[in-house]
């Protein structure tokens, strides 16, 4: 799945180009003489600016592109390890990790939410500390835990929400396991609070610096922390069971990834029958380890209960789907030993099957967008770049992974892009006040037939990425001038052609458009 991410030009995840190219801004910024100085500024107290601090630093031995794609590749590898690492403290059979390879390259990855990924990773890093620490209590383990809560705040906020919470149920089940059965109720109660306490508590110090981070950027805008039409919305709990394939990945327009996934749940549900049937007949042996539930609840309970929409924030409940799985695996019964050894290599299989079918998809999606790379790597550098894309989506993957293609420009070029994030108040690399071009009226971000070259924030952005419509000739260049520039077709020089992919100048034309 690592290697998936090196297969194309662009990577097939939404948001990140963003990310990239505020990282890019932010290793500039490092230098008190660059010119982005007079438009940018770089705060550090952020709860989601780790992926951006990282790829800054990495881009100065790196090409930022290779950086930004080691970043994510390292979130990857690391949940993957977390996962092993998890299910071995908690004496799962080993196999059992690979149950959750399906999910690795989650929905929250594939919509580009690189800081949350990030942060996905360090939180799972934390909950395997959690667990030695609610097993047998050592101060290194306690250390470890405080620390990455910290590193996960920086990260991302609603990660570290998700960390509190799976961290109290893992250490409370543990510690209930691990507590001696021989005491009182009242004494074994409290070892098993202590335990968690012990365990879990470190993690405060990472939620006092989220709430201080909130408290500071409220101040800055209120507005941006609440939508007020659809603050708290989500579809019925029904349905979140039903679309649960596609609220957990929802990658590839074939929804092979859904089918993987739900291969691996009755996986799941196949272990969990026949220790049903096993314990009917009473054939569970005292040396088997009892699975861990309470994670399971805790999670499944926060997926269900988690709107969409949430302090202003889109897309929130399907990013928990990730964890309720990682619950599922942990609450996994052991195969009865005449299953165990043909089952562990389904699920083995079932993991290759699920990392070969994203490099399928990768491949795919290389030769649908390379033709994008082509274009941006013959524009000059330092400029200002729009795009203007029908269908940002691809055969290949089904969100619009090609909605921020002018951020690749940003990224690759070092210059600046339309509809830039550094609007948004929690990521590190932010507008100075009055430095961001007047928002357009009718913006063409998500509708590419809203483009007025003549407004005022599109000539702000001169340099004009294209993706033409798939009914238009690729060799029609007239027709696509008609359809984007209308009145000024002759106008915009055109600078490189590869496919449906082009891009234009239009420099020189007057900004008596709409506002």
């Amino acid at each position: 799945m690592v290697a998936s991410l090196f297969v194309a030009r662009l990577l097939p995840c939404v948001d990140y180009p963003q990310h990239l190219a505020l990282s890019d801004v932010a290793r500039r910024l490092a230098n008190p003489s660059s010119p982005e100085q007079a438009k940018y500024t770089l705060n550090y107290f952020t709860y989601n600016g780790l992926f951006h601090i990282l790829v800054a630093w990495l881009s100065r031995a790196l090409p930022i592109e290779l950086a930004g794609r080691l970043d994510v590749g390292a979130s990857l590898a690391l949940m993957a390890g977390a996962v092993v690492a998890l299910v071995r403290v908690l004496r799962r059979p080993a196999a059992h990790a690979a149950l959750f390879t399906p999910i690795l390259f989650s929905f929250s990855v594939g919509w580009g939410f690189v800081n949350y990924a990030l942060a996905t990773a360090i939180a799972a890093w934390a909950l395997v500390f959690v667990a030695r620490a609610a097993v047998r209590p050592r101060w290194l383990d306690v250390l470890l835990v405080g620390a990455l809560g910290m590193a996960c705040a920086f990260a991302h906020v609603l990660a570290m929400l998700i960390l509190c919470l799976g961290a109290a149920a893992i250490a409370l089940e543990v510690a209930f396991r691990a507590s001696a059965p021989g005491r009182s109720a009242g004494a074994r109660l409290l070892h098993v609070l202590g335990r968690t306490i012990l365990a879990a508590g470190p993690l405060l110090a990472g939620c006092l610096y989220c709430i201080a981070v909130y408290r500071v950027q409220y101040v800055w805008d209120p507005n941006m922390y609440r939508d007020p039409t659809l603050e708290g919305t989500a579809p019925p709990s029904w349905a979140k069971l039903v679309w649960f394939g596609a609220y957990s990945t929802d990658l590839f327009w074939d929804a092979t990834d859904q089918i993987v996934l739900w291969i691996s749940l009755a996986l799941m549900g196949w272990a969990e029958w026949l220790a049903f049937r096993a314990r009917r007949a009473g054939q569970v042996g005292p040396e088997q380890p009892p699975a861990i539930v309470l994670p399971l609840v805790a999670l499944l309970g926060a997926y269900f209960a988690t709107p969409m929409v949430l302090v202003g924030t889109h897309l929130i409940f399907p990013r928990l789907a990730q964890w309720a799985v990682l619950g599922a695996v942990l609450a996994t019964p052991a195969f009865p030993a005449a299953q165990a050894a043909r089952a562990h290599r389904w699920i083995l299989r079932l993991g290759v099957v699920a990392g070969a079918n994203l490099v399928v998809h990768c491949g795919l999606y290389a030769w649908e967008t390379n033709d994008a790379s082509r274009v941006i790597d013959e524009l000059p550098s330092g400029g200002a770049a729009t795009a203007v894309i029908w269908d940002p989506g691809t055969f290949a993957f089904r969100n619009g992974t090609l909605t921020h293609l002018a951020a690749y420009y940003g990224a690759r070029k070092h210059g600046a892009w339309a509809f830039a994030f550094a609007r948004y108040l929690s990521v590190p690399v932010r507008f100075k006040t009055g430095a961001q071009p007047a928002w357009p009226a009718r913006g063409w971000e998500f509708d590419a037939g809203q483009y007025d070259v003549r407004c005022k924030y599109a000539r702000a952005f001169p340099l004009v990425l294209v993706k033409a419509p798939v009914e238009l000739r690729r060799d029609d260049e007239a027709g696509l001038r008609r359809l984007v520039f209308k009145a000024d077709a002759p106008t915009p020089r055109l600078l490189s052609h590869h496919g449906q992919f082009w891009a234009f100048d239009t420099s020189g034309l007057p900004d008596d458009g709409t506002l």
